[in-house]
């Protein structure tokens, strides 16, 4: 059902951004080719969009409490984007805020579409940058002789500071497609930008060189590297996986490039088995190896194809509470053009906290 979502996804996120360049370029009054290609896609968008609906619902039959919660907060943002916005804050130029209870359910999204992202450590701020502190501390205790002194040892920290950097995406949509959906596009375009946010902070968490950026985990000078050659074999993954101190390897799990996983999928061991196996994580059928989870991104680079750790205890991302939603139609370009801007933007931080948490492997290039 997952893999069939996604597709379905894919398929809706290229069918759109066709609509929109088609609205850019054609005369859609007067050129009938672009206008009977323009409903012939905008009827399609439709239908995957419905077969979305349906197997929400259908996975929605065993929902949790918290998935409840979510479902809940969905249709406050749906209530919101059919123009129900009397509770709602408004800028000067027309721009509706999301309140703060609909903000978490666009977090939930983006934890869904971002196996990383959800499982980092979260930590609010309400106002300047955040430290987190850990321990530095090198004196370890001992036996000592009757009468004599225990030795002494002292407690220092490191610390990380976590400032508000920001990211989001836009997307513009007419409002003859908003009026000719039969299903609420709005709310896709929603659920849209939370994905696009969500690859944009995976991305950064994993790749980001500082600056307007995160401070990405392979650039971490702290985090330990496993060097291993171009034809790799299983040897090196498990040197990996010995990298990181043995008390995080409880909820631990492997983070790979999609063409990694690939290669690494179709190794065998001298009895003709796959080492990649197939697992129960939380209830959920996914790859393991050495029976840990196997995410898979298109945020790693070919030379540092792979990490492995405890992703919670290793990375804190802050999240600003000024965050949200914007829907701007008020403004001069977006009336003249009889179209609507939806903004999502995110202030946010992320960097490792716990070295000893993770580690990297690098793949030599020849």
């Amino acid at each position: 059902m997952e893999t069939r979502a996604k597709q379905l996804q894919d398929q809706a996120d290229k069918i759109l951004e066709y609509l929109e360049d088609l609205e850019q370029r054609g005369n859609l009054a007067s050129n009938k080719q672009a206008r009977t290609i323009y409903n012939e896609k905008k009827k399609l968008l439709e239908e995957i969009i419905d077969e979305l609906d349906s197997l929400q619902i259908e996975e929605k039959r065993n929902l949790n409490i918290m998935q409840k919660i979510e479902k809940r907060t969905t249709n406050e943002f749906e209530s919101i984007l059919r123009g129900e916005e009397r509770s709602l804050q408004t800028t000067a130029e027309g721009a509706s805020i999301i309140p703060e209870n609909v903000h978490e359910s666009i977090i939930l999204k983006m934890e869904e579409t971002s196996k990383v992202f959800g499982k980092a450590r979260k930590l609010n701020s309400v106002s300047g940058s955040l430290r987190v502190n850990r321990e530095n501390a090198t004196s370890v205790g001992g036996f000592v002789g009757e009468g004599s002194e225990i030795l002494e040892g002292g407690i220092s920290f490191e610390h990380v500071d976590l400032k508000q950097k920001r990211v989001g995406a836009a997307l513009s949509l007419s409002n003859q497609l908003i009026n000719d959906s039969a299903v609420n596009i709005e709310e896709y375009a929603g659920n849209l930008l939370a994905r696009r946010t969500a690859k944009a902070i995976e991305k950064s968490m994993l790749v980001g060189l500082g600056g307007e950026e995160f401070n990405g985990v392979i650039h971490d000078v702290e985090v330990a590297t496993v060097e291993a050659p171009k034809d790799f074999d299983i040897d090196n993954l498990l040197d990996l996986y010995l990298a990181i101190h043995p008390e995080f390897i409880q909820g631990a799990s492997f983070v790979m490039q999609r063409d990694f996983f690939n290669v690494v999928a179709k190794k065998k061991d001298n009895n003709g088995h796959y080492f990649l196996q197939n697992g129960i994580i939380n209830g959920k059928l996914t790859y393991t190896l050495f029976g840990m989870e196997v995410d898979v991104t298109d945020a790693l680079p070919a030379t540092t194809p792979v990490i492995f750790g405890n992703i919670e205890e290793a990375i804190s991302i802050m999240i600003k509470q000024q965050s949200g939603l914007q829907r701007i139609a008020a403004d001069t370009t977006q009336a003249l053009r009889g179209s609507q801007l939806f903004v999502y933007d995110l202030y946010a931080d992320a960097a490792v906290v716990n070295p000893q948490a993770i580690a990297k492997m690098t793949v030599a290039a020849v």
